[in-house]
Order: structure tokens, then sequence, then C-alpha cells
């Protein structure tokens, strides 16, 4: 019986193991980074070079009523409702977190954090959609702000 219970709990961590990824170096993480940034398609979904090209996927992807919605909200607020459902869809499906072109696009333009450049996507595409400025730059620099104050905040707590 004992021997069986030690098999069991053997068994049982080792396969644990297995079932877990492996962690990779820094060196592999921004090799996988350089080999992404490249590609015009990750894991068969098309990733867009460019704030236009994105743009363009977002109008093709989103049915029509849907889009009127989004032009026709106001934008903070649409854009924070927005974040957890597209936002995130962007995040995954444009691979903010391993790279892709457009994330590399969007890391020139100062943008660090993958939310940071979900809600930049979104604030800029309302704007697009309704004909306004998109101030670029402007947005850019709120979001940096937003993202150190709330590493201060952590810091301080």
């Amino acid at each position: 019986m004992r021997t069986c219970l030690i098999l069991t709990v053997v068994l049982f961590f080792t396969g644990q193991l297995y079932a877990q990824s492996p962690v990779l170096t820094k060196a592999e993480l921004d090799s996988i980074y350089q080999v992404n940034i490249k590609l015009s398609k990750i894991n068969g979904v098309y990733i867009p070079a460019n704030i236009t090209e994105a743009f363009l996927r977002l109008e093709t992807l989103t049915p029509k009523d849907a889009l009127d919605n989004f032009k026709n909200a106001e934008e903070k607020t649409v854009c924070k409702k927005l974040h957890f459902g597209i936002g995130r869809w962007m995040i995954i499906n444009w691979n903010f977190y391993e790279g892709s072109r457009l994330s590399h696009y969007l890391k020139e333009k100062g943008l660090l954090h993958p939310d940071d450049m979900a809600q930049f996507l979104l604030r800029t595409f309302h704007r697009h959609l309704n004909g306004n400025d998109l101030e670029q730059k402007r947005i850019v620099d709120e979001l940096a702000e937003a993202r150190k104050k709330h590493a201060q905040e952590l810091i301080n707590n």
C-alpha cells in the first residue's frame, strides 16, 4: 500500500513538471521577438504593419452597427468599456506580449505595455472614425504618464 502511495505521488508531481512550460531566458525571448516583428501572420492571424492597416482590419472585422455604436459613444467611456473585449482581442491576436510588427511599430512610438498599445489603438480608432485629429503623441504621453503614476503608487504602497 505504501509503495503504491509513493508511486502515485511521484507520478503526480512528475506529470506536473512536464505540464509546465519551460522558462525562457531573456536571449530566447529577444530571439522570438526579433522573428515575430518581421512576420505578416502569427498563428494564422494577419498582423497589421501600422496604425492605418490596424484601422482597416478593425473596420473589416467589426459589424457596421457595432462600428456605429463605437463611433457615436463618448471616447474615454467606450474605450474603457471595450478594453477587455476588443482590446484583449488585439493584445492576444496581434501578439503584443511576444512581439509582432504592430507591437514593434507601437513600441517605437513610446508604448511599452500591451494594455497601453490596445488603449492607444482604441482611442485613435475612435478619433479616426469621427474624422478627428488622432493626436497620437498626446495619447502616447498620457498613457506613459498614467503607467508611470501607477508604478509609483505600487512602490509607495
